[in-house]
Order: C-alpha cells, then sequence, then structure tokens
C-alpha cells in the first residue's frame, strides 16, 4: 500500500505505508528510553501482530534490539546512521531554497546553521542584494556558540545534558559590549528563548549588526535553523517583517 507523502520535495511521489511505519518506530524507539511492542501498537494504531513483524525486522537488521524486560532500544547498526549523518554537510534541497527565498526577499544575508559534532555549525549562507556580511561568519564556522543567534536557539532546545555540558565548555569571550558572559545571564536567556521560540543576537557578535534566528523542527525536535542579519540601523525598521517572514518559512520547513 501506498500513500501521499508530505515532504515538501516529494509531494507528487508516493511511499510505502509499511516503510513510513518502519521509520516512525524507529524514531519512536530512539526518542524514549525503550518500548515494548504493545506502546508501540497502541501508539500508531497497529495491530499486535503488525507491530511485532516490524519490530522483529528491525531488530533482524541490528536497527533495534531487545531487552530482557522485552523492551526494544535503539541497535547497534542504527549508530551508523547516525555517525554518517553527523559528518554529512549535505544542505537539504528544501531548506537552501528557504534560505536563498529569504534573502531575495529581505536582501539580507541568511544563514543555515545545525549541530554537528557537539558544534553549532553554519551549513549554508545566502545573500541579499543589500545585505552586510558578519565578519567571520561564513559557511563552516562553529565557534563563539554564546555569542550567535543560531548557537543560543539550537542549545536552548537542546536535551538538557547536552545544554549543560555545552554552557559548561564555553568561555564566554566578550565579542562586543553586548555579548552575554555570565553563565547565569546566559542560562536566562537560554529559557527566554525556549518561551518566545525564537532568538536574537543583539549586536553579541558583532557590532552594528542584528541578528534573529527561528528553529525548524522534525516531531519535537530542533533539527535546524535560519538566521538572518541586518545592520542594526535597519533592522529596528525592518524586525517585524523579518520575524514574519522567518516563522512563515520555517514553519513551512517543520514536520510535525
Amino acid at each position: 500500500m501506498v500513500t501521499n507523502t508530505g515532504d515538501p520535495d516529494l509531494k507528487s511521489q508516493t511511499r510505502i505505508q509499511s516503510v513510513s511505519r518502519a521509520v516512525q518506530i524507529l524514531l519512536a524507539v530512539a526518542e524514549s528510553e525503550g518500548l515494548q511492542a504493545k506502546q508501540v501498537s497502541e501508539r500508531f494504531g497497529l495491530s499486535l501482530p503488525t507491530t511485532y513483524h516490524l519490530l522483529t525486522t528491525l531488530a533482524a537488521e541490528g536497527m533495534v534490539t531487545k531487552d530482557d524486560r522485552r523492551y526494544f532500544r535503539l541497535g547497534p547498526r542504527a549508530a551508523i546512521i547516525s555517525d554518517a549523518y553527523a559528518r554529512a554537510d549535505v544542505v537539504p534541497a528544501s531548506y537552501a531554497r528557504a534560505i536563498n527565498s529569504l534573502a531575495q526577499s529581505t536582501g539580507e544575508t541568511t544563514y543555515l546553521s545545525v549541530w554537528r559534532g557537539g558544534a553549532v555549525k553554519v551549513l549554508a549562507t545566502a545573500e541579499g542584494a543589500h545585505a552586510v556580511r558578519v565578519v567571520g561568519l561564513d559557511t563552516g564556522y562553529s565557534d563563539n556558540v554564546h555569542a550567535r543567534a543560531s548557537g543560543k536557539l539550537l542549545l536552548a532546545f537542546a536535551p538538557v545534558d547536552v545544554r549543560e555540558a555545552a554552557i559548561e565548555r564555553m568561555r564566554f569571550t566578550p565579542l562586543t559590549p553586548n555579548t552575554i558572559t555570565k553563565k547565569k545571564e546566559f542560562r536566562q536567556e537560554l529559557e527566554a528563548i525556549r518561551e518566545r521560540g525564537y532568538s536574537f543576537d543583539r549586536q553579541e557578535f558583532q557590532l552594528g549588526v542584528d541578528c534573529v534566528c527561528f528553529p525548524i523542527f522534525q516531531a519535537e525536535h530542533v533539527v535546524a535553523c535560519i538566521t538572518i542579519s541586518s545592520p542594526s540601523t535597519r533592522f529596528v525598521d525592518t524586525k517585524e517583517d523579518l520575524l514574519a517572514k522567518l516563522a512563515e518559512i520555517t514553519a513551512t520547513l517543520s514536520v510535525n
């Protein structure tokens, strides 16, 4: 059986339902501390026989494993996918189109950032017609997370253990007089970002440049973010328009 896909890059194509179910189950197991077959069955509205067939197939391929209490957890071969993705710098076509569209419609430099190797890395950039470049913030840049809108946003939505470990490693270098340099203030900033849903760089990375950043969600997880930078003098007048455009385009990229 096949069904239409909701992926923005694959709207006209189809997907195999059994494969989709297997992927959904694998993701559910990954997001949990382990699930029993009955829990999986109830969560996805599947019969127990169908659930067992899917789980045993995943187990046979090494993607999940079952412990003595009959809880299914991620298997050793799942690490192959995780490690490969962490090494990859491939920009999804829909993400590339999004940052190019924003750069064209706003005239400002737009960035796509992701977690890579425990750091927040600029994966791609797109320059607008009257954009101002943030000195040093080029594709591949991953330093000074504390002073970047993207770094603060991805940390704000990261798991608590990942967030706290990153904060403890930070040097909080004062790049400008506006840079947050205290752990307590930085944690307060991250809490505000979680409540607000997006982040700002208020001339914290470079004087004269303001940035705003919105997340891209996959289910409940933030997998990437898009940032727009603007001269501070222009940002005063364009802030609301930039917020609206970023909110709209990241919503189209996010998957519930």
